[in-house]
């Protein structure tokens, strides 16, 4: 499905990355448009879109291959077995039904590339570069934003026995083969640089390229007036979550947190979003009679500026898992987009931005008692200096985790990888990794 409108000297990129639009999945969409402005051609390979509730979408078939256009982007989208709930039988099925469709089917996208991006997020998706590799000589370049197999056990699938000795054992080794077969590997944070090294790559071959937000929609704004009226809040100190309520962000801590604030009346935390523990949450308000905790709906993307701006500070949390030290969660780089001071309930990565920029307050993870003195120390801090750390945080933003300074990074590691590939093609004794 090449572009024969496209001018013929650029560059064109294969970008294979299970999750797409019409699906919620703003980052790699983003990616595609960043990489167009960059001036590359790009060709999006992806499965039928059944994220996040596992149900096909209406009006896209079931098991047969696609070609549409997405806000501008061409896509070709390959069946798989719609699935995303707790069942690790499930999420197999459909981790591995579109590995192997993309890999069969995908050829009308990987055949004509000059280099193949993939969004490592499953790793599973990179078996359809792997087999443009094979096939076609295409290298590749792989984008990690979670490391497997150990983000797979951290969202609690197969937690124990011989079943997650295998597992782990078959994950990490084809997880490791992705990186290795790779011409280049980008990692989202430095803790992840690490893990990769570790796993084999030679450092020379992993760049940093940090997620960024969606400027269009996050960046310094006016704060949304009805989210305080609607929840009877006037000049309270609010501290805001926004994002996904599942078990990895370990809320818990934070509810926790403010049942030792109770002699701070005025302090209210605000939980914005859904997710699979969001039900646990609300009880466990209740059941300690929280009325400064409040849960609101996720909302529109096209408002979640103006909303986190009626905040006086937003709330980074993480469950204490081993990896979570070398996870940058995408809130991170929202916030700081957004100008807003934060408080980060987590170590590692996550908790060395927000120091570096100056953004904010930082405590360790699962650790309610820290936490609520942080939340006082943040308390105790007057607006204008809290002003001042979201500006200094959306300045360090713009430096290191912008579209540009990204979309510009991730642009020369492509290039570099498709001039080696020319460089081959026209040297066929040279020997390829």
């Amino acid at each position: 499905m090449p572009h024969h409108d496209e001018a013929p000297d650029r560059c064109r990129v294969g970008y294979v990355t299970q999750w797409f639009p019409p699906e919620p999945a703003p980052i790699p969409l983003g990616i595609a448009h960043a990489l167009d402005r960059q001036g590359f051609t790009v060709d999006v390979l992806t499965g039928m879109p059944n994220y996040p509730d596992g149900r096909l979408r209406a009006g896209y078939p079931a098991w047969r291959r696609t070609a549409d256009r997405e806000q501008g982007v061409p896509v070709l989208r390959t069946p798989l077995y719609p699935s995303h709930d707790r069942s690790a039988p499930g999420r197999a099925a459909n981790y591995l039904s579109y590995a192997a469709s993309s890999s069969l089917l995908g050829g009308p996208v990987l055949r004509h590339a000059d280099v193949t991006l993939v969004y490592s997020g499953p790793a599973t998706a990179a078996c359809a570069a792997m087999t443009a590799r094979l096939r076609w000589g295409t290298p590749y370049v792989a984008m990690v934003m979670d490391l497997w197999p150990d983000s797979v056990f951290a969202s609690g699938f197969l937690t124990g026995g011989l079943t997650r000795r295998l597992a782990e054992r078959t994950l990490g080794w084809f997880t490791n083969q992705t990186y290795r077969w790779a011409e280049h590997v980008t990692v989202a944070s430095p803790g992840q640089r690490e893990a990769v090294v570790a796993r084999g790559v030679p450092a020379d071959r992993i760049s940093l390229v940090y997620h960024w937000a969606d400027e269009k929609l996050l960046h310094p704004t006016e704060p949304d007036a009805e989210l305080r009226r609607g929840l009877g809040l006037t000049d309270e100190f609010v501290v805001m979550y926004g994002g996904n309520h599942g078990a990895a962000q370990g809320l818990h801590t934070a509810i926790e947190a403010m049942a030792r604030l109770a002699d701070l009346p005025d302090v209210h935390l605000v939980l914005v979003g859904d997710g699979i523990e969001k039900r646990s949450l609300q009880a466990m308000a209740a059941e300690l009679g929280l009325r400064t905790v409040h849960f609101v709906p996720a909302q529109p993307p096209e408002r979640m500026a103006g909303v986190a701006a009626a905040a006086d500070i937003q709330l980074v949390c993480l469950a204490d898992e081993p990896l979570f030290r070398i996870t940058m969660p995408s809130k991170v780089p929202s916030i700081l987009a957004c100008g807003q001071p934060m408080v980060v309930s987590a170590a590692g990565d996550a908790a060395r931005v927000a120091r570096s920029a100056g953004a904010g307050f930082t405590c360790a993870p699962g650790d309610p008692t820290a936490l609520a003195a942080t939340i006082r120390q943040a308390h105790s801090t007057s607006r204008h200096r809290l002003r001042e750390m979201g500006r200094t945080g959306h300045a360090y933003y713009h430096d290191q985790m912008s579209e540009q300074a990204g979309s510009r990074l991730l642009a020369d590691v492509l290039t570099a990888a498709a001039e080696r590939r020319g460089r081959r093609r026209h040297n066929p004794k040279q020997v390829q990794r």
